[in-house]
């Protein structure tokens, strides 16, 4: 057997069709243009130019681009084999814009409009896309990348043509609406909201005549209630009703709830500092503690004084405690149904009884002692010609680690106890040794 011959490589061209105006559409026409093209390839070097255009009259020209001249064998014969590594087309407008078809012009619409979209029967279903837009007739409404084209705008539920998506809670860029349904972002105007999701997150002020945006919930709550009250309420008219001491925010409540405490019975006055209690201890927000809230019952100590400046009410310590019980007792045994509150509710009283006892304890050892101080002061009165002040004056509480004794006494009598520039309560307070302030009103 003699030796083999051997292999020769394939010359890699790509031919550039761009410029040929009769197009090729299948093998046959690949095999007829290279017929045409192959005799005056041949005569060419590719080392002298790797790009090569020939002319083939009235169909046009054909560019040939060698891709490894540097291989190829010099000279080319009609014998060398050749290898199309591809071909460069010349562009196609494969989406064209339905509106600019109609106009009798072409152009590519890389948008769909679903309102274009195809029905049984229709061309787009046997094939035909439909529904294309070019960047000249598309529209995109604010809020939503979604096109249409100019003939499928959606509408507001109005009938009038939409100007925008909402992005707000409600509608989450699902609902369309018109200028006259829109509200744009108080801090920036290229956000629009339909009137609702706007509510939703610039409620207006409960408090009449303030148009300030509210932010802050009315908290008052009865047990029971699936949720609290929940007006909006600005920083300038929220009413705070200090159940938790100094030191931390009171209940937000609104002006109609925070109006009706005066007149609320003492029994629903706790109830409702319970229930508010209980909104916060079962609060997502805030710092929490292990899996819980924050927040706590207020001692029983502070209720007094809470139902004397909101009800003028004095109860001692043991009748506060009975109604502290009387919930938890009620609670306990399902006379009283708060729901999924329930565990919560008591939960927060069974932590808060151990505190009620030591306000019990504290307060009759401290009730002797104030008593002492109360007698002095009435005495001093006496002494000082002031009956009238000195039989009106009533003991409320009395505080021995700050040495402060507590007061109650009839509103045209406050003054003149107080005197000029708080002259005269200075002189008693030195004259009686304690400190003494008038329960507020």
């Amino acid at each position: 057997m003699g030796p083999s011959k051997p292999t020769r490589t394939p010359v890699p061209v790509m031919l550039d069709l761009r410029e040929y105006r009769k197009g090729i559409s299948g093998v046959e026409d690949c095999v007829a243009l290279w017929e045409q093209l192959e005799p005056a390839l041949v005569t060419v070097d590719p080392r002298v130019g790797s790009r090569v255009r020939l002319d083939l009259g009235a169909t046009g020209q054909v560019g040939v681009w060698f891709l490894d001249p540097a291989a190829a064998p010099v000279p080319l014969t009609r014998t060398t084999p050749f290898a199309v590594r591809g071909i460069l087309e010349p562009p196609r407008v494969r989406h064209r814009c339905d509106t600019c078809l109609a106009e009798g012009r072409t152009s590519y619409a890389p948008f769909l409009c679903p309102g274009c979209g195809p029905g049984e029967g229709s061309q787009a279903a046997k094939g035909k896309p439909l529904g294309r837009v070019c960047d000249e007739h598309v529209v995109f409404l604010e809020g939503s990348l979604r096109a249409s084209c100019l003939s499928h705008v959606p509408e507001c539920q109005c009938g009038a043509q939409a100007s925008a998506w909402c992005r707000g809670r409600r509608c989450r860029a699902s609902r369309v609406w018109c200028e006259r349904h829109l509200r744009r972002h108080p801090g920036d105007a290229s956000i629009t909201y339909c009137h609702d999701c706007y509510a939703d997150y610039f409620p207006v002020c409960d408090h009449r005549g303030c148009g300030t945006t509210a932010h802050i919930r009315c908290e008052h709550r009865q047990l029971g209630a699936p949720k609290p009250c929940g007006r909006r309420v600005c920083a300038e008219h929220v009413m705070r009703w200090q159940i938790y001491g100094r030191h931390s925010r009171g209940l937000a409540l609104c002006s109609l709830h925070h109006g009706s405490l005066q007149k609320t019975p003492n029994e629903k006055l706790v109830e409702l500092i319970l229930a508010g209690t209980v909104t916060r201890f079962e609060a997502k927000k805030g710092k929490r503690t292990g899996n819980r809230r924050q927040a706590f019952l207020p001692r029983i100590s502070i209720v007094r004084h809470i139902l004397i400046n909101t009800r003028k009410s004095v109860l001692d310590m043991e009748s506060i405690d009975a109604l502290f019980a009387g919930f938890e007792s009620r609670i306990g045994r399902g006379e009283l149904d708060l729901g999924s509150s329930s565990n919560a509710a008591l939960r927060l009283l069974r932590d808060h009884a151990s505190s009620r006892r030591e306000d019990i304890e504290r307060f009759q050892a401290e009730h002797v002692e104030g008593r002492r101080h109360f007698e002095r002061l009435v005495g001093q009165l006496q002494y000082e010609g002031r009956r009238e002040m000195a039989s009106a004056v009533r003991f409320s509480d009395y505080r021995p680690r700050q040495g402060i004794l507590y007061i109650r006494l009839p509103r045209h009598l406050r003054g003149a106890f107080i005197g000029t520039g708080g002259a005269t309560v200075k002189e008693l307070k030195r004259k009686v040794g304690v400190d003494i302030r008038l329960e507020r009103e």
